[in-house]
């Protein structure tokens, strides 16, 4: 990492060492992404490190709405190390190439799904007006559902989260 040095399992305080071994069971080595940076905060990589796979295994937003949000919020920060970490999870979970494309591109992508063209719209307009229509609440609404959209809130908000520390820390991109 450029602005942190990398943080590997034999360089871990025991603090770090125990909360590693909680949120990424049989993992060893070097600590890479968004963990390299939480891992000074234990306690917080801790909370942080339980959001991920609660969102992606337990959630109610299905498989492509996520992972179609993930790479829409982490672009909007320019942040290209989930970008690239996510881009094969997206395709499996049936997000078509050209919106990925489209992404990348910093264009708006052509909707043939309706539900794509909520998301994008609701994560555009909360990035970019802090609050989302009536009209664009209301379709994510009925889409999700309200359990769903109180989770959807909650993941734009983790890889917001997740883009501000990759861009700050200048976390490197893997491949």
């Amino acid at each position: 990492m450029a602005r942190l040095e990398e943080i590997s399992t034999e360089t871990m305080t025991e603090e770090q060492r125990e909360v590693y071994a909680k949120t990424r069971p049989g993992q060893t080595g070097t600590v890479h992404g968004p963990a390299g940076p939480w891992q000074r905060s234990p306690q917080m990589y801790e909370r942080l490190g339980w959001m991920i796979p609660f969102m992606r295994d337990h959630s109610e937003i299905p498989g492509k709405t996520r992972e179609f949000a993930i790479l829409l919020t982490v672009i909007l920060w320019n942040s290209m190390y989930p970008f690239k970490r996510h881009h094969a999870a997206a395709i499996k979970n049936g997000v078509e190439q050209d919106l990925i494309d489209a992404l990348e591109k910093g264009e708006r992508p052509q909707f043939k799904d309706p539900n794509d063209e909520t998301i994008y719209d609701f994560c555009v307009q909360l990035r970019e007006n802090k609050f989302v229509s009536d009209e664009i609440y209301n379709k994510a609404l009925n889409f999700l559902g309200e359990k769903g959209l109180v989770e959807f809130v909650g993941l734009i908000g983790l890889y917001t989260s997740i883009a501000f520390t990759v861009n700050v820390f200048e976390v490197p991109v893997i491949d």
